[in-house]
């Protein structure tokens, strides 16, 4: 096969094995076909492989060295860019304070129930090949599979099961074991079945990336923004691998977070390392930028002597400044953040717990009280991983964009309703909320729609944003449910009113029947005639009762010559406030109270929001305190177990307080946006601030994370062997 192609300046060749050289501790060196686990098994035992040891390089800092062992022969450094909006220079030459740290943040994993699993079967009559497998986002990558195995898209079908065991973006990291086992399956002219091991998932499936990024605030005395500039370091690990570098440029539309300034510079490198190659996590790419931006916020509060929730409210953009564009060209479809942090302090009883903090502090606890604000963009604009290129570059290709959504809705004979999903969940229950509201326009009960779900690339309709990724199902998939349904209902309406002798307009859909001024018609009927008998249907009326949506939202477009991109469909957002003690004995930190006000537009399930907003919580909340993958300094993955690797469970799990605002979007129907990522973006930066703000007294700031009892300890040890 051909290397997988990757949208960078650089891009190292990169194969679903070894070639030449093993990069990373956990790529895949030799492939075994066998009859059964246990053959295949001894079949590896009769392998030898001859290493030469190489040095590893392992931290993205010192790899960028002139005198770093290079994994590639072009370097390094795989990508590179320099973006700048607004007056960035004015910002900080006006600036009365500027404000500037170094962040670091670790890579962490999803740990699903499910790890990786492929079946594969080459079809040498028709050269071509089905694939079924766990896949996130099967047409995201369809392409870049096909043309690294030399095959159409059309004869390389995938084919995704509806429920996929959870993912949380790293089953979207599959794709090089599916080209892997289609070529096994080729050699060996029989299907092929792959199921991944708990430790190789832990090496070699993929994660964020960790990063390391210096930061500088421009302030004014009165506490005005003017202005953030970045340096941002991504550590790949050994390759750029698509859809890489989006980790890098997911959040570029909304690098100014909830904040009203205009000036915004960054520098961004995409450097490889020996680890295993980065991808998608949750909260991709916008997790690591908050936790940086927010402590730097909480820096520039702390800079003119204001209280960071106060500084946050003067800063915040305005509910009457919506639709808002920043400098980047994201377009902030609503919003109303002072609400929400008024109403987080509400629930928290903020003035309470500070004067709770201070006699605290005076009895020699380190008790701290963190906030955190952030934008969750929902929906990608697939255009944004052209950031990457520089526009000259950019010209030689195609322009992209784009996110779309597509359903087919479909009555049968006896009026029952099949509801048709262009995505492959994981858990997010969209088919409880397809049910809900195809079942409002149609007059029904939910418990009479049947939702599929699942893909199938020779099937579903195709779009680059197909999946379950990027919280699009709440912008994209429930507004195409409902334009489905509308179709379909005034399909019904019309038919009923065609027997009804009346006006479509006068007829209205309810209990299952089509209620006229004076008669009513079951949907049944309605439903009978369309299949059974459409010379009783109106003359211009096809027969069947179907209908296939399409919603792409309209200010998707490609990134423009300036750098400029909206790239994403929808913006909710989310304000916490998290207060901690730490055991100054131990190093410990024990959450004391965690409050969350979230607004994802109109909240179509409660249950549902609420469950992925505490989801995503903990799932921050374990990379700020716990999870870790952490690599030695020849380059062995330390934490390949979960002996190792400390995933929290339950009795980890603090009580939250949720709470949520519903300011409709403009551009969904619904009104509805994303909901699975707000959690998580902000749960690293409030808990940071927060335990910066408990060893303020130490002299402490908290620049880095996970912060496991045994760093926070060595911390407090330094400081008090300093004094």
């Amino acid at each position: 096969m051909d290397p997988f192609a990757v949208g960078v300046q650089n891009p190292p060749e990169y194969y679903p094995m070894a070639v030449d050289k093993v990069r990373y501790d956990g790529e895949p060196v030799a492939a075994v076909v066998a009859t059964g686990k246990y053959a295949a098994q001894d079949a590896l035992e009769d392998i030898d492989v001859s290493y030469t040891r190489l040095d590893p390089v392992m931290d993205e800092l010192d790899a960028i060295e002139a005198d770093a062992p290079k994994l590639h022969e072009d370097g390094n450094l795989a990508n590179e860019r320099t973006l700048e909006y607004g007056p960035i220079e004015d910002a900080f030459e006006k600036a009365d304070h500027v404000v500037e740290s170094e962040f670091t943040f670790p890579r962490y994993t999803s740990s699903p129930m499910e790890t990786y699993g492929v079946i594969a079967d080459y079809d040498r009559g028709r050269d071509s090949a089905t694939v079924w497998s766990n896949f996130q986002g099967p047409f995201t990558m369809h392409p870049v599979v096909a043309g690294a195995l030399g095959m159409s898209q059309a004869d390389l079908q995938f084919k995704v099961p509806a429920d996929n065991g959870g993912s949380f973006g790293v089953k979207a990291h599959v794709y090089p074991y599916v080209a892997l086992a289609t070529v096994a399956s080729k050699v060996a002219n029989v299907p092929v079945k792959w199921i991944e091991s708990r430790r190789e998932h832990l090496r070699a499936s993929g994660c964020h990336t960790d990063r390391t990024q210096r930061m500088r605030g421009a302030v004014s005395d009165d506490g005005d923004i003017l202005g953030v500039r970045v340096e941002l370091y991504d550590n790949f690990g050994a390759y750029v691998r698509a859809p890489e570098p989006g980790n890098t440029f997911r959040p570029l539309a909304n690098f100014v977070n909830t904040y009203d300034f205009d000036a915004f510079g960054g520098d961004f490198y995409a450097v490889q390392t020996n680890k295993c190659p980065a991808g998608l996590n949750r909260g991709y790419g916008c997790h690591q930028y908050y936790f940086g931006l927010e402590r730097l916020v909480d820096q520039m509060a702390e800079a003119v002597n204001m209280d960071p929730t106060v500084f946050r409210e003067r800063n915040f953009i305005g509910s009457d400044e919506f639709p808002y564009t920043t400098p980047m060209g994201g377009e902030y479809d609503s919003g109303r953040y002072a609400e929400a942090l008024a109403r987080a302090k509400e629930l928290f009883d903020y003035e309470d717990y500070r004067q709770r903090q201070a006699e605290a502090r005076e009895e020699g606890s380190y008790i701290g009280i963190g906030c955190a604000a952030v934008v969750d963009p929902s929906a990608s604009n697939m255009g944004y991983v052209a950031a990457a290129l520089p526009p000259e570059e950019r010209e030689k290709g195609n322009p992209k964009s784009g996110a779309a959504s597509t359903v087919t809705m479909m009555v049968q004979a006896d009026a029952s309703i099949v509801v048709e999903l262009d995505s492959a969940p994981n858990g997010q229950g969209h088919e409880t909320t397809a049910s809900q509201i195809a079942a409002d326009e149609l007059g029904v009960e939910p418990e009479a729609i049947t939702v599929i779900a699942g893909m199938d690339t020779n099937e579903k309709a195709w779009s680059v944003s197909s999946g379950t990724y990027s919280s699009r199902f709440g912008t994209m998939g429930h507004s195409a449910v409902q334009g489905a349904a509308q179709g379909v209902a005034a399909k019904m309406r019309r038919i009923a009113g065609h027997l009804l002798d009346v006006d479509s307009a006068e007829i209205t859909l309810s209990d299952g029947r089509a209620y006229g001024p004076e008669d009513s018609v079951s949907l049944r009927r309605i439903a009978g005639t369309a299949h059974w008998n459409p010379d009783a249907l109106p003359d211009d009326e096809s027969p069947g009762i179907r209908e296939q949506y399409t919603f792409s939202l309209s200010n998707s477009t490609p990134i423009n010559e300036d750098d400029t991109i909206n790239s994403s469909g929808t913006y909710g957002y989310g304000v916490q406030l998290v207060a901690v003690e730490v055991d100054a004995a131990t190093g410990e930190i024990d959450i004391l109270d965690y409050v969350a006000v979230h607004d994802c537009g109109t909240v179509v399930n409660p249950n549902i929001v609420d469950g992925q907003i505490e989801g995503g919580i903990f799932h921050g909340l374990a990379g700020a305190l716990y999870e870790e993958l952490e690599y030695d300094d020849n380059g062995t993955l330390q934490s390949d177990t979960y002996m190792d690797y400390s995933v929290p469970t339950a009795k980890e799990a603090p009580e939250y307080t949720l709470d949520h605002l519903e300011t409709p979007s403009p551009k969904t129907p619904l009104g509805s946006k994303g909901t699975g990522e707000a959690g998580t973006e902000a749960a690293p930066a409030v808990i940071g601030n927060a335990v910066s703000d408990a060893l303020e007294p130490a002299g402490i700031e908290i620049t880095s994370l996970p912060l496991k009892p045994q760093r926070v300890w060595n911390m407090l040890n330094d400081a008090e062997s300093a004094e």
